[in-house]
C-alpha cells in the first residue's frame, strides 16, 4: 500500500454539492447536533444538503442504504456521505469532498473476535483467503489517504459516478441456503472495486465509535496488529487462541524483570516462539500437528523444544526447583470440545516448585478454580495485566 496526500482541503475550488444522510434510530446525538452538523453546514465551498432523518431510519440496513442511494441519484449532488448515528468523526468530514476520490471511508474501531479491536479498513490478504485489517500504527505520519480494498460504511463518502455505475450497491451476499456470507460494507466495496473504482481510508481522520462497554471488559481490549504483517511475528495472528499483544508486553516485562532464562510451558504457540528468542523454552503440547507447525516456524534465534503430552499424565513433566525460572500455562486447549483442559498443567506446574508461574486466561472460571486449588497454597499473586477474562497473572512462590 502506498499512502497519498490530497493537500490543503480548504483552498478555493469550484463549489461541490454534498448530500448527507445520517442513519439513525429516531434521535440524534448531541455530539453530532452541537458541533459536527454546524461545521459541515458551514464548510467553505461545499453546498450541504442534509436528508430528512425521518427517511433514514429503517431496517434492514442494506435496504435503508439502497433507498438513500436512490434518493441521492434523483438530485444533482456530486457526493453522497452516509454516517451511522453511533459514529462521531474527530474532524469535519465534509472537507473530504476536496480529495475528489471515488470512495473514502473514515476509520472507526470495532470489536471483533475475542478482544481484538480493529480499525474498519481492510486489504486483501494475499497469503490467506479473505481480508486483514490495516494497522494504522504503521501508516506514514504525513498520509492523508491510504488505498485499501474495503472500508466500513459507518462514515463513508462516495462519488456520484460510483453509484451511477454500481447497481444495488449495498445488497448483502448470501450462500445457497440464504446464510449471510458478505455484509453491506464488504459487498459494496467488492462491487465498486470490480467496476474499476478506487477505495481509500483516512488514517489520521478517525472517528469515535460509541458503544456500551463494561469497564472490566474494556481492560481486556487490545489493538491487535495481526492484521498488518509488518508487526505480525512469525506470520501468526494475535488473539483467537493466541496471546494478545498486551499479553506479550506483560510476559516480556516479567521475564526481563526477573531475569528469566529457562521456561517450562504448557501449550505451544506464538508465545513459545517469542519467549524462546531470549530464553530456553521447553513446551508441552497435546496436538502433534500444531506442535510441528510451531516448531517449523522456529529459526536459529529460537531456543525451543516441544514435547508431546497427553495433557493428563504428570510423570513426564520435569520436577524439582531450579530446572526452570518460570512456568507459563496457556494450554492444553479444547476442554469444551472434549480436550484435557489445563487442570493437569496447573497441578504439574505447582509440583515443579518453580519460583514463578505465569498463567494466561486467568480470569476464566476454570482457571480461577485451578489456581485456587493448585497454586494458592504455596504461591502469591505478584503481578497482573488487568481484571479481564484473558488477563495474565504472575504467581511467586512464598
Amino acid at each position: 500500500m502506498r499512502a497519498t496526500g490530497h493537500g490543503n482541503l480548504t483552498v478555493d475550488r469550484p463549489r461541490k454539492k454534498l448530500y448527507f444522510a445520517l442513519l439513525n434510530h429516531g434521535w440524534l446525538r448531541r455530539e453530532f447536533a452541537a458541533q459536527q452538523l454546524e461545521e459541515m453546514k458551514t464548510t467553505p465551498g461545499v453546498e450541504f444538503a442534509w436528508e430528512n432523518p425521518d427517511l433514514t431510519w429503517g431496517h434492514p440496513i442494506y435496504s435503508n442504504r439502497n433507498a438513500i442511494v436512490k434518493r441521492f441519484l434523483a438530485t444533482d449532488a456530486d457526493f453522497l456521505m452516509m454516517q451511522d448515528d453511533d459514529i462521531i468523526p474527530l474532524h469535519n468530514p465534509a472537507e473530504l469532498v476536496w480529495a475528489d476520490r471515488d470512495v473514502i471511508g473514515c476509520p472507526a474501531k470495532v470489536r471483533q473476535r475475542n478482544n481484538q479491536i480493529n480499525w474498519v479498513a481492510y486489504v486483501e490478504d494475499k497469503t490467506r483467503e479473505g481480508y486483514c485489517a490495516v494497522d494504522m500504527a504503521y501508516v506514514p505520519s504525513d498520509a492523508d489517504l491510504l488505498p485499501v480494498d474495503v472500508v466500513g460504511t459507518g462514515l463513508i463518502l462516495i462519488k456520484r459516478k460510483v453509484l451511477e455505475t454500481v447497481k444495488s450497491p449495498f445488497t448483502v451476499e448470501n450462500d445457497e441456503y440464504g446464510c449471510l456470507v458478505v455484509g453491506t460494507d464488504f459487498a459494496f466495496c467488492k462491487r465498486a472495486k470490480a467496476a474499476g473504482f478506487e477505495i481509500f481510508t483516512t488514517p489520521h481522520r478517525t472517528c469515535e465509535h460509541i458503544k456500551e462497554v463494561g469497564l472490566n471488559e474494556m481492560m481486556g481490549y487490545d489493538d491487535c496488529d495481526y492484521q498488518c504483517f509488518d508487526n505480525s511475528p512469525y506470520g501468526m495472528a494475535w488473539g483467537n487462541m493466541v496471546i494478545l499483544q498486551k499479553d506479550w508486553r506483560f510476559i516480556k516485562d516479567m521475564m526481563t524483570t526477573y531475569g528469566v532464562k529457562k521456561v517450562l510451558e504448557f501449550g505451544a504457540g506464538l508465545s513459545s516462539l517469542l519467549m524462546s528468542e531470549s530464553a530456553e523454552v521447553v513446551s508441552y503440547d497435546t496436538d502433534e500437528a500444531w506442535a510441528k507447525e510451531i516448531q517449523d516456524k522456529a529459526g536459529e534465534k529460537n531456543q525451543l523444544k516441544i514435547e508431546m503430552w497427553d495433557g493428563v499424565d504428570k510423570t513426564p513433566i520435569p520436577n524439582g526447583d531450579g530446572k526452570f525460572d518460570m512456568v507459563f500455562i496457556d494450554g492444553p486447549k479444547n476442554r469444551q470440545a472434549g480436550g484435557p483442559g489445563r487442570a493437569a498443567a496447573f497441578e504439574a506446574a505447582a509440583m515443579t516448585g518453580t519460583k514463578l508461574i505465569l498463567t494466561h486466561d486467568s480470569g476464566r472460571r476454570d482457571e480461577l478454580e485451578w489456581a485456587k486449588r493448585y497454586l494458592s497454597k504455596d504461591y502469591t499473586i505478584k503481578a497482573t495485566n488487568g481484571p479481564h477474562q484473558r488477563r495474565c497473572v504472575l504467581w511467586e512462590k512464598r
